[in-house]
């Protein structure tokens, strides 16, 4: 289809600002990408994180038109196909194969959002880092542990204290 464009994106560039309409939907084939909350304070919060062969962007703004709450930013360089959300649409309309891919990674992307919501409120720390390893194996070797304590919900300080 050639409304989709594949980009290369380097380590520390977005491809969603928050307070940005959201337009297309990002596959990743090479990288990874935080999704993160900027506080008014500048404190930094990772809500997720995607990988290869997963989507990003911000669903909720997409379809409802709205500004994107939070930034989308390649953590290694990175290789997506961008497709716009006109385009996304077409294809779901005509065929029931990319509905239900979408409509798939929707489903993938409501069930991570649900767990997080219980990992944030039920888990301790130590049970949400143990969630964090299984939910996304071997990551921890590529990121720094300044984000995986951002994404526990605890200081960098508290999260070496509980890996020693």
């Amino acid at each position: 289809m050639n409304a989709t464009t594949v980009k290369h994106i380097p380590r520390g560039v977005a491809i969603v600002q928050s307070g940005d309409e959201v337009t297309h939907a990002y596959f990743c084939t090479h990288g990874l990408f935080r999704l993160y909350y900027t506080l008014p304070d500048g404190r930094e919060y990772n809500v997720a994180f995607t990988l290869e062969n997963d989507f990003a962007t911000s669903y909720g703004a997409m379809i409802s038109g709205s500004i994107s709450m939070y930034t989308i930013q390649a953590m290694e360089d990175s290789i997506v196909i961008e497709i716009p959300y006109d385009a996304l649409q077409m294809l779901m309309d005509r065929s029931h194969s990319w509905e239900r891919f979408v409509r798939t990674a929707v489903e993938r992307l409501y069930i991570r959002k649900e767990e997080r919501e219980r990992e944030l409120l039920y888990l301790s720390a130590l049970e949400r880092y143990r969630a964090f390893l299984v939910k996304y194996p071997g990551l921890e070797k590529r990121i720094q542990q300044y984000h995986i304590a951002s994404y526990l919900g605890i200081s960098p300080v508290s999260l070496s204290r509980l890996l020693h």
